[in-house]
């Protein structure tokens, strides 16, 4: 004989209450976004026949944004970019092995970060993505290239906005609300107004794997999926502000320290990081940006 058991009213309604939302559950993780206290944008160019939007070229510009976003958020007291939950999707994956091929992001501060946090425009600017070639002779079953980047960037153009109730540290001497340069330290005391220089090397995916995973432009400042697939950065490297070879360089020379063609504009570069300002460093549209997001 079949039973047929009846389900007290209240339960089978909570029953099928927490079926709809189980329905109606996205089944996909919350996007990123960057932290709202980072109000910049990245702006970047590039030398004649440097496409930014060329596969190797997205990962480059990925990794240089989500490392100065990484840097600026962690939460420990360390000059390399490791990745947090500020880092952009795929980052962690992307990001070099621990040890001597890591950044080294040394001298550069948002001492003093406020709720407002930073505003204005980090200017990057695109020399060189080129394929390494290798020593060896290459067969249909080597591994895929590697590609090298090479790039110059500025934060001269970024203001901290800062608040009454926020304690600055000793090296601004004073509590003044108001805009404040970003400090930016290299081989000097207090080196501003130059540009420094990043390598990068990158492992592009083996046949079949997943290459990257954005188009690269767009309106949005940044991405809100993972962009880096199965990329790797191999090495990575960042010299000091001043010219010559810093000593976080590994050796290499700061190519970028007073180009002709910097991109900053001239009334921003070699402010003293104490002058307060009631107007901020304007905050440009990111160039070429990311995919809108949906």
């Amino acid at each position: 004989m079949v039973r047929f058991v009846q389900v007290a009213r209240p339960v089978a309604i909570a029953l099928t209450a927490v079926a709809m939302l189980a329905a109606c559950a996205p089944d996909v993780a919350p996007k990123y976004r960057i932290p709202d206290r980072l109000g910049f944008n990245f702006r970047w160019s590039a030398e004649p026949g440097v496409g930014l939007t060329t596969d190797a070229a997205i990962i480059a510009r990925a990794f240089m944004e989500s490392a100065f976003i990484s840097y600026e958020t962690h939460h420990i007291d360390s000059d390399r970019p490791e990745p947090n939950e500020y880092s952009y999707p795929g980052y962690e994956r992307a990001y070099p092995r621990l040890g001597a091929d890591e950044m080294v992001i040394g001298g550069i501060t948002m001492a003093g970060l406020g709720p407002d946090g930073v505003v204005g425009t980090f200017y990057a600017h695109m020399l060189e993505v080129k394929t390494v070639e290798s020593a060896q002779p290459q067969t249909a079953q080597d591994s895929p290239p590697e590609w090298q980047a090479t790039m110059c960037v500025w934060v001269d153009a970024l203001d901290l906005n800062f608040k009454p109730n926020n304690e600055l540290t000793a090296n601004t001497h004073t509590a003044e609300a108001g805009y404040y340069p970003f400090m930016n330290y290299g081989s000097g005391p207090h080196e501003s107004g130059t540009g420094r220089t990043v390598r990068l090397t990158m492992q592009q995916p083996p046949a079949g794997r997943q290459g990257r995973l954005s188009s690269g432009e767009g309106s949005a400042r940044y991405p809100t999926t993972n962009v880096f697939g199965e990329w790797k950065i191999t090495k990575a490297n960042m010299t000091d502000s001043g010219p010559g070879a810093g000593a976080d360089s590994g050796g290499a020379v700061n190519i970028c320290a007073d180009r002709l063609d910097n991109p900053v504009p001239s009334e921003l570069r070699n402010r003293d990081y104490q002058a307060k300002s009631d107007v901020p460093a304007p905050t440009l549209d990111p160039y070429p940006g990311w995919p809108a997001h949906q």
